[in-house]
């Protein structure tokens, strides 16, 4: 399926327009609410291992950050921007967009190795091994979920070999399998949506495609590790966590604190 052309807002949220028609109204991100609930810990340490990493790569900017107010925000900002890809740390991002390419080429039968890598080669094969017996419905599906005013794109509608037809999210990273409570969040939030396009509008509830809300699967295919491990997560748990983060959402918009004025 190719990729629509969501309008967007500057924040990169789609625009959608509401079911009853008027002005699009702007969409949280369904990867972004999937993160709402997240330990936000182990990614700060990380970054700041990066930052210390370009740092030391990258002279020129300790000297630049050591030249600066500390409250000139921008500058400093910048520094660290252009340390963490010092550090190579998109890399990780361009491998993970470049393997959802190519399992896509796989799996619509156009997979051309001579444009990948040894290690890529390796991963799609693993994929390609794992997957076998499942077939590919639908690909690249945008979706609507109006309850919690969410949008998103996810990997694949699949039917597993016992007849189960499921939304599946192909992960990449190295540790999805220990964290998996935001994967089993977003897919659950995906089983519930209504395919939409930007000029029909909403066209297709998943629901009436027989696509499961209380399973999906997770596909986990680590970039360079040649291997990919397939499981079923349990969408009652990730709407429940869905539910909760849009509820934390709500309250975060709202302002606790008010000026004490002494009678």
């Amino acid at each position: 399926m190719p990729e629509l052309d969501i309008p967007r807002d500057r924040w990169g949220r789609p625009l959608i327009v509401p079911a009853h028609g008027g002005k699009p109204e702007p969409y949280t991100r369904i990867s972004t609410m999937a993160k709402t609930l997240d330990d936000k810990t182990a990614l700060a340490k990380w970054m700041c291992r990066q930052t210390a990493i370009g740092m030391a790569r990258r002279s020129d900017l300790v000297a630049l950050v050591g030249s600066q107010d500390p409250e000139n925000k921008k500058v400093i900002g910048d520094a660290v921007e252009q340390a963490m890809e010092a550090a190579k740390s998109s890399a990780a991002a361009n491998i993970g967009t470049t393997l959802h390419s190519l399992t896509e080429a796989w799996d619509q039968g156009f997979f051309d190795d001579a444009f990948a890598t040894p290690e890529l080669k390796a991963d799609i094969e693993a994929y390609g091994c794992a997957t076998k017996d499942i077939k590919v419905e639908a690909s690249e599906v945008f979706v609507v979920v109006d309850e919690l005013k969410v949008a998103g794109t996810f990997d694949r509608i699949v039917t597993l070999p016992d007849g189960r037809r499921m939304v599946a999210d192909i992960k990449t990273g190295q540790n999805e399998p220990k964290y998996p409570h935001g994967a089993t969040t977003q897919i659950a939030m995906y089983s519930r949506g209504t395919m939409y396009h930007p000029e029909h509008g909403r066209t297709k509830p998943l629901p009436e495609l027989h696509v499961s809300q209380t399973e999906g699967l997770l596909i986990h295919l680590p970039a360079g590790q040649a291997r990919c491990d397939l499981y079923i997560v349990d969408l009652t748990i990730g709407w429940a966590l869905a539910t909760v983060a849009a509820k934390v959402r709500e309250m975060q918009k709202i302002k606790p604190l008010s000026p004490y004025a002494p009678e």
